[in-house]
């Protein structure tokens, strides 16, 4: 009998474990699947992810060239609901299990499952707890109630199915991992949505590991329908909610300006044209994968007209030092040039410092360049002549501008240009979890004792980077802040809270 190895977690809030349950179900099998053990290295199951990139469902070639280079494992499709009699009608090999993603089931997608694939075991590989938010775009813009979660599930389980809570614990996409998404509709491929760094997702369990409504309305739910053999009764007690600190506010006394750590990136590569980051000879010649990227010429001090292809994903122009303007993403883009403040010089500085905002994970395009991809034309005439610097922030970059870079006072006033910030702060005590409250700056990322926590944007919706309390230390604490533009009002100072500010539009959980 075939029998179908899942790693879940679907059960792991009994005993508030964050250890992976593997649990295998018979493939003929109508009821809820039982816990069997538990293991630490997951059960590893390939899954031909046809919702991934929007494209056909697998053709039995696939499959079959998967069998033929010696994969053994269970393979299995991870469709929308809409895409059932699609899926299968592309008939892949005969031992590939289709299942389900989806929030909100529409005309039961289950019991059409059940029509048309009599022979597999029903599963819905991803059911959403909640949903990610993207940088200037409305907080959970697509979310479940804990009221319709419960509902959902129950109808599920109703149905003998099995299924894996995509989230059960919220997370953190801490550093540069954050990623992004295309718009919807006509606007797939051509609208960049960078996803913001915290992970919440509003799970049964937050980004911080505290329990919600919905962990709570899920533990009830399976009380009442969990076979009677697993002995859940009597239930332990809920887990302690997870202790956060305030640790106030926090001035970021030091700070120097981005264009003068040139020192401490590898040296530029020169190049005719701009290229894209990733084809800059780094990194064993793998190229540059995340952070920044720096363009570097010189234009005659007469230009008045700039235009840039390709830049992707969020730039910085600067002229002799001073930003003139930010520009998105986009395919083209043409901005006015400020006349020079003194005449007789034959050329001005131009600088073009570029973020990558994430990389695309889900729809098409996937392999999007990152920088700029096209050519840069100053009043009609293609520019050459470019130097190109990379932006990383590696740990050593981090180490080596905090002990070696030339820190000036943070200025009373804004001070034009990227820059970093620095401060410090002392914990007494044992460290707990802390949220940075980064309102009233504009956009960078912030790192605490060198550990990259993610972005941060006026924009919204968050206010707030999640610190863990393992990145903290007794005593002496370092923030260090890079801000791509210049903070809103200064003085430049931040502040640790014991609640995030998931919403800048109001405080949320």
């Amino acid at each position: 009998m075939l029998r179908i190895s899942y790693t879940l977690v679907v059960f792991s809030f009994l005993s508030h474990t964050r250890i992976p349950l593997s649990f295998s179900l018979p493939a003929s099998s109508s009821f809820l699947p039982l816990p069997l053990s538990y293991s630490p290295t997951p059960t590893h199951t390939p899954n031909i992810h046809t919702s991934l990139l929007f494209l056909p469902p697998p053709s039995p070639s696939l499959s079959q060239l998967m069998r033929d280079l010696g994969a053994r494992e269970l393979m299995f499709t991870s469709d929308g609901q809409y895409r059932i009699s699609e899926s299968l009608r592309m008939k892949p090999h005969r031992d590939v299990v289709h299942t389900l993603n989806y929030q909100n089931a529409h005309d039961n997608p289950l019991q059409r499952l059940k029509r048309e694939a009599p022979h597999h075991p029903l599963m819905v590989m991803e059911f959403w707890t909640g949903w990610f938010d993207h940088w200037g775009e409305k907080h959970l813009e697509r979310n479940i109630s804990p009221e319709d979660f419960s509902l959902e599930l129950r109808a599920i389980l109703a149905e003998g199915a099995s299924v894996n809570l995509y989230m059960f614990h919220g997370g953190t996409n801490f550093g540069f991992m954050n990623g992004g998404n295309w718009g919807e509709g006509e606007e797939r491929g051509r609208t960049y949505r960078s996803t913001v760094s915290s992970y919440d997702y509003d799970a049964p369990l937050s980004e911080w590991g505290s329990v919600t409504k919905k962990y709570l309305e899920l533990r009830n739910l399976l009380v009442e329908t969990v076979p009677e053999s697993l002995s859940l009764n009597p239930l332990p007690p809920l887990p302690l909610s997870v202790p956060t600190a305030d640790y106030g506010e926090i001035k970021m006394t030091l700070y120097i300006s981005l264009l003068s750590t040139l020192q401490y990136v590898p040296e530029p590569h020169t190049s005719g044209t701009p290229i894209p980051m990733e084809f800059l000879p780094l990194n064993k010649w793998s190229g540059q994968g995340f952070g920044y990227i720096l363009y570097r010429t010189f234009v005659p001090s007469s230009a008045s007209s700039l235009t840039i292809h390709g830049l992707k994903d969020y730039g910085l122009v600067m002229l002799d030092l001073k930003p003139i303007r930010e520009v998105g993403y986009f395919d083209k883009v043409t901005i006015s040039l400020p006349s020079p403040s003194s005449q007789g010089l034959p050329s001005r500085q131009l600088d073009i410092l570029v973020e990558n905002g994430g990389r695309v994970n889900f729809g098409h395009p996937l392999a999007v360049r990152k920088g700029i991809s096209g050519s840069v034309v100053v009043d009609g005439v293609t520019q050459a002549n470019w130097k190109i610097y990379s932006f990383e922030f590696k740990n050593s970059f981090i180490q080596n501008i905090d002990r070696g870079g030339v820190w000036l006072r943070t200025p009373a006033k804004e001070d034009s240009g990227p820059a970093l910030f620095k401060g410090s702060f002392t914990i007494d005590g044992t460290p707990k979890d802390t949220f940075i409250d980064m309102q009233g700056w504009n956009k960078g990322v912030v790192f605490v004792n060198g550990a990259n926590l993610g972005r941060y944007w006026m924009k919204g919706p968050p206010g707030s980077l999640y610190v863990p309390a393992p990145l903290l230390s007794q005593g002496i604490n370092k923030v260090m802040v890079f801000e791509f533009s210049n903070p809103k009002s200064p003085p430049q100072t931040v502040s640790f809270r014991s609640t995030p500010v998931l919403d800048i539009s109001h405080r949320h959980r």
